[in-house]
């Protein structure tokens, strides 16, 4: 009977999609469509005492100028993926969400960009280069209801983010609550034949004398010595591929009615989503701050871009300290079943606190 309920669901997406496919895609990814109300007035808050510096916290929104991304989609362990949701971002009881994993995969994402404020005060300062390295996973926000949940809108949750500069760190955790981690990159010469790594300040294994020192976390090599490249001509094809690639990882248990959301869903802007939080000074067990935020990423210019059939593969090494194929239900080797590059400029707007 599951079987049958899931070929349903998914031929019901198929359906209702349709030709929308071709307009909507890589919304799913760096939305297009704002779905955000305007934000509740801030005025009554206290002003951030920063002395009028622009370090280490710009002001938002962010500019992330010329980004060469390179992103692969990997199977994923639907389980693990729930669990991970249900340990962060459904730890919030004041949530109006409980958020559901809706794809079996993950998407890897490496960026190298320019970025910078585009505060009145701090666009004046400048560019800071970064790098990053972060997992991204596609769900559904269930909205609490006192007849049960019922599907609200679509959200991307980035569990872990590795950076390789202290400023976006601090940015990043202090203003969203990006679970950003320190790392060292060795990065691809051309974002069309990425083979990449990351190294952190990690532990193999956890023990009383045991100290931290630089390790291997994971690297993106390639297996094959083809190279060919289907490009995409236009914004519309790049969006074309991502979807097409992503609907049939629709996980198979859920329910008609959320597959069909999922499809109308399709047009509107999908935001990013994270657990904020800060340990009480007097009890680091406890939060003496604690709420989700999404915030709204926008596509601001698409120059290029497109699919490559060059055979990577992804390995994770196991450190204690860093245990990402556990918690994102990897497997510590693995090939995707997508690989492309863009280069555009993208906007990170204000958060909503939920």
């Amino acid at each position: 009977m599951t079987n049958e309920r899931s070929n349903l669901g998914r031929r019901d997406f198929f359906k209702l999609t349709g030709g929308a496919v071709g307009i909507a895609a890589l919304s799913y990814y760096l939305g297009l469509t704002d779905r955000f109300k305007p934000a509740a007035s801030t005025h009554e808050l206290p002003d951030y005492a920063d002395g009028d510096l622009a370090f280490p916290i710009f002001r938002a929104p962010y500019l992330q100028k010329d980004a060469k991304l390179a992103a692969f989609m990997f199977k994923a362990d639907i389980a693990s993926l729930t669990a991970l949701c249900d340990q962060t971002l459904n730890s919030v009881d004041t949530s109006p969400y409980k958020y559901v994993p809706l794809t079996s995969t993950i998407l890897l994402v490496y960026a190298d960009m320019l970025v910078s404020s585009l505060d009145e005060r701090d666009s004046q300062v400048g560019f800071i280069p970064e790098t990053e390295i972060g997992f991204w996973v596609l769900t559904v926000a269930m909205k609490k209801t006192a007849a049960g949940h019922v599907p609200d809108h679509l959200a991307w949750f980035l569990p872990y983010l590795l950076v390789d500069e202290s400023n976006s760190i601090a940015t990043g955790r202090e203003v969203y609550g990006f679970n950003k981690l320190a790392a060292e990159f060795q990065k691809p010469q051309d974002i069309t034949s990425p083979q990449f790594s990351a190294d952190v300040l990690g532990f193999e294994k956890f023990d009383p004398a045991s100290v931290a020192g630089k390790k291997r976390l994971l690297e993106l090599n390639s297996i094959s010595t083809d190279s060919t490249q289907n490009k995409w001509s236009d914004w519309n094809s790049a969006k074309d591929e991502f979807t097409n690639a992503l609907l049939g990882y629709i996980r198979p248990d859920l329910t008609n009615g959320i597959v069909e959301f999922a499809a109308r869903s399709m047009t509107d802007h999908i935001p990013l989503v994270f657990l904020k939080q800060f340990r009480h000074a007097s009890n680091s067990r406890k939060a003496c701050y604690k709420a989700i935020v999404e915030a709204s990423l926008k596509v601001k210019e698409f120059y290029s871009g497109g699919t490559f059939s060059q055979q990577n593969k992804l390995t994770l090494y196991h450190l204690e300290s860093h245990p990402f194929a556990g918690k994102l239900g990897l497997k510590a080797e693995q090939t995707p079943v997508l690989s492309a590059w863009m280069n555009l400029d993208f906007i990170l707007d204000h958060g909503v606190e939920l």
